[in-house]
């Protein structure tokens, strides 16, 4: 069995990763994970932002 490779630009090789969906379980608990995570520090920096206002 031969295997078949053709030539790909970088720019086309980029574009091709912006179109990739998220097919398994996985991927989308990771990212579900991953926005949690950016909440929370946004909730923190918010937190902060309060405490400091509320010592000021």
């Amino acid at each position: 069995m031969r295997n078949e490779y053709e030539m790909v630009t970088v720019a086309d090789y980029i574009s091709g990763l912006n179109n990739v969906k998220c097919v398994s379980i996985e991927e989308k608990e990771i990212e579900k994970q991953v926005e949690k995570y950016l909440l929370n520090v946004q909730r923190a920096k918010t937190n902060a932002k309060i405490v400091e206002a509320l010592l000021a």
